[in-house]
């Protein structure tokens, strides 16, 4: 009868020992320590999933789903490449718990740079800008920029840079970077002539101004009067010494005239030629 008492007392033990352990779980841990800050991009990330007391040993499988994608591995160790991911680990065991299969996550936070390029436009048809590059994001600050055919410096600023397409480095203090194609495109004017003149000496509309023409020094100006004679003609027109209504230093009747505008530009096929009337009032 004691033998009994001793037998079930015994396996009463056994199945405490057996099941204390239960419910089962599993962590996960990384380096560099991704629960502490982000990362750089593309940085290897090492996940290791560590299996409560019960489990150890008991292990059959870990599936590993990093996204949406599914990676069989019995191993508990997986590496991945930094990039804003959610990592997933199943773990199934034989450990006599219920449930066998458990699982947890680790988020994958990655440093992100976003470069701002300001171009400093004070005017339209400009040859060159200052830019001031600054950054936004979760890298620690302290930056340093590097503009193609422009050196390095820490402050952002660029000068004097051209119309075209230049690639940017961006690097934090913790080393992470950032590459980034940068495209310079500058405003264009058109120029704009006015359409009535009246050349009575009072200061208001005495001569032929089009606006804009200072951006195109390499224009050539041609006006005939309505029967396609030409009375004025010059290279390079400015608007400071312009029509005023005259020929061969007389006074021009009041009427219609019309004007033939052409601008030379590095490529002949950006040339721009204008034609229009201009009323002439007295």
């Amino acid at each position: 009868m004691i033998k009994q008492y001793l037998f079930a007392l015994t396996f009463l033990i056994s199945s405490i020992g057996l099941f204390a352990q239960c419910p089962i779980s599993v962590a996960l841990t990384s380096f560099p320590d991704v629960s502490v800050s982000a990362v750089c991009e593309s940085v290897s990330v090492q996940i290791l999933a560590n299996p409560s007391p019960g489990a150890i040993g008991n292990v059959t499988q870990y599936v590993w789903v990093i996204e949406n994608d599914t990676i069989l591995n019995n191993s508990a160790t997986i590496n991945v490449f930094a990039n804003s991911q959610n990592v997933v680990v199943y773990m199934e065991t034989t450990a006599g718990c219920s449930p066998d299969t458990v699982s947890t996550s680790i988020q994958i936070q990655t440093v992100t740079l976003e470069p701002i390029v300001n171009p400093v436009t004070t005017e339209c048809n400009q040859r060159v800008t200052d830019l001031q590059i600054t950054t936004s994001g979760n890298g620690s600050p302290l930056y340093t920029y590097e503009l193609s055919g422009f050196g390095t410096n820490s402050d952002g600023f660029f000068n004097a840079v051209s119309q075209g397409v230049y690639t940017l480095f961006t690097t934090n203090s913790q080393g992470c970077k950032d590459t980034a194609l940068v495209e310079i495109v500058f405003d264009l004017c058109d120029p704009v002539p006015t359409e009535a003149i009246s050349p009575n000496g009072d200061g208001f509309h005495d001569t032929w101004v089009i606006s804009n023409i200072q951006f195109y020094p390499e224009n050539e100006v041609y006006i005939f009067d309505r029967w396609g004679q030409r009375v004025y003609h010059k290279k390079g027109y400015d608007n400071a010494d312009g029509w005023g209504a005259e020929y061969l230093g007389l006074d021009l009747p009041v009427s219609t005239y019309y004007y033939l505008l052409e601008i030379k530009s590095e490529n002949s096929e950006d040339d721009i030629i204008m034609r229009g009337p201009i009323s002439v009032f007295r």
